[in-house]
C-alpha cells in the first residue's frame, strides 16, 4: 500500500469510497470537500484506491483531518492508520503545532484510531484559550463541528 496525493482533476475516482463510508449530510458534504479541499491523499493498493484523507490547514498553526475514508474490504487493515500517520508528518513537516479532528459521539472505530495516535477531547473553551474566542470561533466554523460530534486535538511535540 502507498500513500499519493490526489489532484483536483483526478478526484472523482474517489466518489465510491465517499458513497461506500458516509450517509446523509455526511456524504453530502464530503463530496464538496472533494472538490474544495486542497490535500487529499489516497492509499492504494495496485494503483486502486483504499483509502483517503481530507486534510485543511487553519490559520497556518492548527491542521484539521476533515475525513478518512476507507473501502469495506480493507477496513481493519491499518489503512485509516497509515492514512492519519501520513497526515500527522504532512502537518508536522509545515509546521502545525496542533491538529484536530471531529468524530460522531457513537463512532467506537473513529475514536479508537485518534485516541490511538493521542488525540484527546477538546471543546470551545480549551480552543479559545489557547487561540482566542472570536479564532476559535471561526476554526469552529470552518471545521463544521456539529451537533452530536466530539471535538478531538493532538498537540504535537514542542509546542
Amino acid at each position: 500500500m502507498k500513500i499519493v496525493d490526489v489532484p483536483l482533476g483526478n478526484r472523482s475516482a474517489l466518489i465510491p469510497l465517499l458513497e461506500e463510508s458516509f450517509e446523509g449530510w455526511y456524504l453530502r458534504h464530503s463530496k464538496r470537500m472533494l472538490a474544495e479541499i486542497d490535500v487529499i491523499r489516497a492509499a492504494e493498493v495496485d494503483e486502486l484506491p483504499v483509502g483517503l484523507v481530507m486534510l485543511k490547514t487553519l490559520y497556518g498553526v492548527a491542521g484539521y483531518v476533515y475525513y478518512i475514508a476507507v473501502a469495506p474490504d480493507f477496513r481493519r487493515r491499518k489503512v485509516g492508520a497509515k492514512l492519519l500517520e501520513h497526515s500527522l508528518k504532512y502537518f508536522s513537516g509545515i509546521g502545525v503545532r496542533e491538529i484536530y479532528a471531529s468524530i460522531e459521539e457513537d463512532n467506537v472505530e473513529s475514536a479508537g484510531l485518534f485516541q490511538s495516535k493521542g488525540f484527546r477531547k477538546t471543546s470551545y473553551g480549551e480552543v479559545s484559550k489557547t487561540h482566542g474566542r472570536l479564532r476559535a470561533l471561526n476554526m469552529y466554523r470552518k471545521m463544521l463541528v456539529v451537533p452530536g460530534e466530539i471535538l478531538l486535538r493532538l498537540q504535537l511535540d514542542g509546542v
